[in-house]
């Protein structure tokens, strides 16, 4: 079974550019029952100061990066994704942003041992092969005292569309694959505790309220809707998939037609003893 979370050929398809993350980005932006200041929330949560040295693994298109660098923080953005660096890279010069991007993997960090500040790894431990090299990575190029930050989302965040295409899915023959986000959640507190044993989580609830069927289908087909075991190659299954996944959330909607889907998501807050 090829697990899609890790899959070079999926990674290529979701994050060679920036389309379908911004498409979810977006989402998050204007459908979110809470203000939309997640990235602002997470980096509060760094005590960062100028001149620290932070940095941040698995950047893709550099999110977090203006909040960094209007603390005077000196930012290395580093993803495995060519693409995700290019993008950060387009966004640094853009907006005038001190910000060093390379491509590298997470296991294998480009960066000197107890050299950074603070380290962020968000949203993205899910797409690392091998978690634990990437953890043990990130110890050793943090200093003592150092912060680490891993974002990520609630096991449950999301079900409501999750458990629609599994349904349709099964309804067409095909075998839903697992969620990417089920490889690291905010229950694997034990696994980071094996490399920062002091971590502490927080939790932000949150949850979309879409407010037309189409809305809500636009973010199910930026990613859920390819999680397919053995998926045809030309793609025909999300054009099967879509109108019965829109059949079964129309069920869902509430009395002014919108759709609400938990979405609470967090994070694994560190110091390096």
């Amino acid at each position: 079974m090829t697990i899609l979370a890790t899959d070079p050929a999926y990674l290529a398809h979701q994050y060679s550019t920036a389309e379908k993350l911004r498409i979810r980005q977006e989402a998050h932006s204007a459908y979110s029952v809470r203000a939309n200041d997640f990235f602002a929330w997470a980096v509060a949560l760094l005590d960062l100061a100028p001149g620290l040295l932070a940095a941040d693994v698995g950047c893709g298109p550099g999110v977090y990066h203006p909040f960094l660098h209007a603390a005077g923080c000196r930012v290395v953005g580093i993803d495995a994704s060519w693409g995700m660096v290019t993008e950060t890279q387009r966004q640094a010069r853009r907006t005038h942003l001190a910000v060093h991007a390379v491509q590298a993997s997470a296991e294998d960090l480009p960066l000197a041992a107890a050299r950074v500040d603070r380290l962020l790894a968000n949203h993205m431990l899910y797409h690392v092969a091998d978690q634990r090299a990437a953890l043990r990575e990130m110890w050793r190029v943090l200093r003592p005292g150092g912060v680490v930050l891993l974002a990520t989302n609630a096991p449950d965040a999301g079900d409501v569309l999750y458990r629609a295409h599994c349904d349709a899915a099964r309804t067409l023959g095909y075998t839903p694959a697992p969620r990417v986000t089920d490889r690291f959640h905010l229950g694997h507190q034990a696994l980071v505790q094996e490399f920062f044993p002091d971590v502490a989580v927080h939790v932000r609830r949150d949850a979309f309220v879409f407010p037309t069927l189409d809305t809500a289908l636009r973010y199910y087909l930026s990613g859920i809707a390819e999680l397919i075991e053995a998926a045809p190659a030309d793609g025909s299954h999300v054009r099967r998939l879509t109108p019965l996944v829109r059949e079964r959330l129309s069920a869902l909607l509430n009395g002014e037609g919108k759709l609400h889907v938990p979405k609470d998501a967090g994070c694994f807050v560190a110091r390096k003893q």
